[in-house]
């Protein structure tokens, strides 16, 4: 459980305070909704699809990537939920162009599941699930 804190908060969420609050329940939220068959297990099929599903929530211009350009206001009005959006671009960005395309989404890492899966069986089942809402709800 130390060792799971530890990675969590060194690995996915460097930053300020309240930005990394936020960014846990982003990772909450994206485990919350990844387990379609709920059969208490999130494999990495699962949590991979849950992720596309927010990518095209996300694509609101339908140009096929997700940029600035999809929130234009928001940068204006909610600066931390902007820079929010520059740091989950920039996870996926692989060319660096200032956009996540859906090609490089598909491609990108999954630290936050990796890091969930303990045991390393390709899935998250109940316990380390719990384990990852705890961590997550301390970070609150």
């Amino acid at each position: 459980m130390t060792r799971l804190v530890l990675i969590l908060s060194a690995g996915v969420l460097i930053g300020a305070p309240a930005a990394a609050a936020q960014r846990f329940g982003d990772a909450a939220a994206a485990f919350d909704n990844a387990d379609t068959d709920r059969d208490g297990v999130i494999t990495r099929a699962e949590f991979a699809a849950s992720r596309m599903a927010r990518f095209e929530r996300m694509d609101r211009n339908h140009d096929g990537a997700v940029s600035k350009a999809d929130f234009k206001r928001l940068a204006r009005f909610r600066r931390n939920t902007a820079d929010r959006l520059d740091g989950l671009i920039a996870q996926a960005d692989a060319d660096h162009d200032g956009k996540a395309t859906r090609a490089e989404m598909m491609a990108a890492p999954m630290p936050i599941f990796e890091r969930a899966d303990t045991n390393g069986d390709g899935g998250v089942d109940k316990d380390e699930l719990a384990a990852v809402r705890a961590v997550l709800k301390g970070a609150r």
